[in-house]
């Protein structure tokens, strides 16, 4: 694998013209997010991809001249139909690739691999939303649905718990259920009830009460965040005090938002994601973390410690998008420009970048995605802010980070 650091150095910028003149072309990335409804997954996405695609004023020279590059955004709202139309219009804005959420790809991927467009996922870890050979322009730099399942029973499983698997009915919680599936068909009896809910159910205390007399004495819940919220005030309002484990979405900010009059349902919540920092240590990820708020600002929860401290949000994963735009750079660059797309698709198999945490992300033919399943670690919420757990030797080695000011 040709190995590619990219320096974003002091270069002069430009845009329009074909490059053939000295002048620079620039080259459209489209983000395609849910803004409208989850903003956070949406705005870190896309902040991670334009960082990356306009700090310090990129170009890159090539064969066919010279490119730079920027960001347009394009408002999927979770919505599989408006995902797919955002691909189209994306594509006939003349996008050289799309980042995507995951919404609504199992469609969209034809109309991109039509137009020898790349497309990466940068949230969504679904087994089968990436493949190879069935969707050669589809990659990923996220963790992956059967790493975070198999990763949450891994650590279930010897505590003796019996788990009940709360997902809702989104795409996000579908693909989810499969994997949680995937993850404990080997055991069986760690499993006391299978739920179903609906993502805009205003009380989910039905189905609360049917895992607990299921004697459920833990929760797993795959689900938008909203859900994530509502199933701990259904438990907690309660009084039932049941361990409640989450994939990354239990990190977003709208389930302390929503749960801001409660801090105290927070307490314990433990998501399950893909590790900030690695084995070179913290200072990739607080050197990538500083750029981002200084080009974006610290991004405020909107609640506050038990001391009164405002809680910030750690840019995990701005990351994703980050390094693929790296990757992409590097691709274009392999491929000597852009006027052959099949074989930027082909390059992006070839390249690899040294990512935002110091981790090398890149793919190959066999594998298009850029996290690898063992990268997942646990964070436990305490006073609204969250650190790795102890008691997992992947997660017990991270270094906690700076959650206020």
């Amino acid at each position: 694998m040709l190995l590619i650091l990219l320096v974003f150095g002091a270069l002069a910028t430009g845009c329009g013209g074909d490059g053939a003149n000295g002048s620079t072309k620039t080259l459209l990335i489209a983000v395609n997010a849910p803004f409208s409804r989850t903003p956070y997954v949406g705005l870190t996405i896309a902040n991670g991809a334009e960082l990356a695609a306009t700090s310090s004023g990129i170009v890159i020279n090539t064969k066919e001249g010279a490119f730079s590059f920027r960001i347009k955004r394009y408002d999927s709202g979770l919505s599989a139909r408006r995902a797919v139309a955002n691909v189209r219009r994306a594509i006939a804005d003349g996008a050289i690739a799309i980042i995507d959420e995951g919404t609504g790809i199992n469609a969209s991927w034809r109309i991109a691999n039509d137009a020898d467009t790349p497309i990466c996922v940068a949230f969504q870890g679904g087994k089968g939303l990436v493949d190879p050979n069935e969707r050669p322009n589809v990659f990923r730099i996220a963790p992956t649905d059967h790493g975070v399942a198999f990763r949450l029973a891994e650590y279930l499983i010897p505590k003796q718990r019996r788990i009940a698997l709360i997902v809702d009915d989104s795409d996000y919680g579908q693909q989810g259920r499969k994997a949680l599936d995937e993850a404990f068909e080997r055991n069986p009896t760690s499993v006391a009830a299978r739920l179903t809910v609906p993502t805009r159910a205003p009380d989910l205390a039905p189905e609360i009460l049917r895992a607990r007399r299921a004697h459920a004495s833990a929760l797993i819940v795959w689900a938008e965040p909203s859900v994530i919220a509502s199933v701990l005030a259904a438990a907690r309002g309660s009084g039932w005090d049941v361990p409640v484990y989450t994939p990354a979405a239990g990190e977003d900010p709208l389930v302390r938002q929503q749960l801001a009059n409660h801090p105290e349902w927070v307490d314990g919540l433990t998501f399950a994601t893909g590790r900030p920092t690695a084995e070179v240590g913290s200072v990739p990820f607080l050197s990538f973390q500083r750029l981002y708020e200084e080009r974006f600002g610290v991004q405020l929860v909107g609640v506050r410690t038990s001391a009164g401290a405002e809680v910030t949000q750690p840019p995990d994963y701005a990351m994703y998008s980050y390094d693929f735009v790296n990757v992409l750079v590097a691709g274009i660059q392999r491929a000597g420009g852009v006027k052959n797309r099949k074989k930027i698709i082909a390059a992006l198999e070839e390249v690899s970048v040294a990512g935002a945490n110091g981790d090398h992300r890149g793919f190959n033919e066999r594998n298009h995605d850029g996290v690898v399943d063992d990268d997942v670690y646990f964070a436990r919420f305490e006073d609204m802010t969250y650190k790795p757990v102890k008691d997992d030797p992947l997660s017990a080695t991270l270094t906690e980070l700076e959650q206020t000011r």
